[in-house]
């Protein structure tokens, strides 16, 4: 067998072996909710309800739709351009509820909520720089989220994109 060989049927092996081992402590998208393996998200995720449920969570989602496509600002906090917690942070106060300014404070605030108990307009809080809490978006139900990204703006995605399943660190309620 030559080297390159030796090489190939390494790597195939390690790729095994890693699909095998599952994703240790990262939360996976596992059909109608989300499955995590390990840390405090191993009770797995629910889908929570299909939405909102009452006239607050029915106002937060008009006002969630109203910032879709709003473009990214580091640090901004208007309709012409606006950062995660900028956004969690307009968003609530159209509804009466002053949350602190970025997420890391945004997830000391909050009221932690346990993976398996996701309702619409929860925060999710995720580690998207190595270093602690550094993103913050609203569940909106079905495992899915709005959240002003980085690279799009403020948009819906799913919890069961790769980038973020990797990242969600806790869940924390406001409401």
């Amino acid at each position: 067998m030559t080297p390159r060989l030796r090489l190939i049927a390494f790597l195939c092996a390690a790729a095994v072996l890693l699909l095998a081992s599952g994703c240790g402590s990262l939360p996976v998208y596992k059909g109608a909710g989300i499955t995590c393996v390990g840390g405090k998200w191993a009770s797995g995720v629910s889908a929570g309800s299909g939405g909102p449920s009452n006239s607050t969570e029915s106002s937060l989602m008009s006002e969630i739709d109203s910032w879709m496509g709003t473009p990214y600002l580091y640090g901004g906090e208007s309709r012409s351009g606006v950062d995660c917690s900028g956004f969690t942070q307009a968003v609530y106060s159209s509804v009466g509820v002053e949350i602190p300014r970025t997420a890391s404070q945004q997830a000391a605030a909050a009221q932690e909520v346990n993976p398996g108990n996701l309702d619409f307009g929860d925060l999710l809080f995720f580690n998207t720089s190595g270093s602690g809490i550094s993103h913050v978006g609203i569940y909106i139900g079905n495992g899915f989220f709005a959240h002003s990204s980085s690279s799009q703006g403020v948009v819906r995605e799913s919890l069961a994109k790769e980038y973020y399943a990797n990242r969600i660190v806790s869940a924390g309620r406001v409401l």
